[in-house]
């Protein structure tokens, strides 16, 4: 896939240093990372303006296609106030919008697909579900995508990624239930479950994710664009309760996982079932539409767990 630039909002992160390995091996110039201040208003306005000019010098000559996959609030975040990433996504809105030379291009916003349907019924949800949220980090989400349409789609391609409950190696800190479980069985202390077993996801390996972002992003970019944009959900499509999940890392690791079940204020905003039906399975279960075949649970979670115990890096 030559002469395609690529700049990922979030490089440095789980989802986007997973991005950013993914696109070099299939032929994008990935536009090197640099660390932005996030949380200081001013200089983050300043640093993004910089970096989409420095980044439209990059991409000259060649298609230019933009990842917003910054963010790292979590479900348990119920502050109403200001967010700092809906915050920092309306200064990423700011600067690329001031330069000419991105407009036209292809803009994919990572949403939540569990911050978005949290407060949805009749699962499994799709792209096309309502969204609703009953937590203060899918209201976030959805004020992102509303900007994203509302704001972005006048001059650029907008295609708004939701993505499920992502896992797999990641120096950082430990995110995500299938981390922290793969975790716990590792070093043996308890993890504290904070919902009831028979809570229902899909989990997704990051790697995977990636994949199926820029396949998505491929499709959006070899189709006639539309500044209305599109939408697709990134999962796996294997739903799974904890209860299962907590057995397969058990199984794989061949170690009992220790977990104790505790309560915490915010358990109220955390839905029961969250089963997804993704874009790449197609309409009713018709995988014909993709060839895509993501790793199944029990794969991902040998693989995690082998990185874990070779570069023990517990947080």
């Amino acid at each position: 896939m030559p002469g395609k630039s690529l700049w990922i909002l979030g490089h440095g992160g789980f989802l986007g240093s997973a991005l950013a390995r993914e696109a070099s091996l299939i032929g994008y110039r990935v536009f090197p990372k640099v660390s932005i201040p996030w949380s200081d208003e001013t200089e983050r306005l300043n640093a993004l303006v910089s970096l989409a000019t420095d980044f439209a010098e990059f991409a000259q000559g060649s298609e230019i296609e933009i990842i917003w996959a910054a963010g790292s609030q979590g479900v348990a975040d119920s502050k109403p106030g200001a967010s700092v990433e809906l915050d920092s996504f309306r200064d990423f809105v700011i600067a690329i919008s001031g330069v000419q030379a991105l407009h036209g291009s292809h803009v994919t916003v990572v949403s939540s697909a569990g911050g978005v349907y949290s407060g949805s019924s009749a699962p499994p949800f799709t792209a096309l579900s309502p969204i609703t949220a009953i937590n203060q980090y899918g209201r976030n989400k959805i004020a992102i995508e509303e900007l994203a349409a509302g704001q972005l789609s006048t001059d650029f391609c907008v295609h708004i990624a939701r993505v499920t409950n992502l896992y797999g190696p990641w120096p950082g800190p430990r995110q995500g239930l299938i981390n922290r479980l793969c975790t716990a069985a590792a070093t043996r202390e308890a993890l504290k479950i904070y919902v009831p077993l028979d809570t229902v996801r899909d989990y997704i390996y990051v790697s995977d994710a990636a994949q199926l972002i820029l396949l998505e992003l491929k499709r959006a970019a070899d189709s006639e664009g539309s500044g209305l944009g599109s939408v697709s959900l990134i999962g796996s499509g294997e739903n799974t309760s904890i209860g299962s999940a907590i057995a397969t890392v058990s199984n794989v690791t061949r170690r009992k996982v220790p977990v104790t079940m505790a309560v915490l204020d915010g358990t109220d905003l955390q839905p029961r079932d969250l089963r997804m039906h993704p874009t790449w399975m197609g309409v009713e279960g018709d995988h014909a539409e993709s060839r895509f075949e993501p790793l199944a649970l029990s794969a991902g979670v040998k693989k995690l767990f082998d990185s874990l115990v070779t570069v023990p890096r517990w947080n």
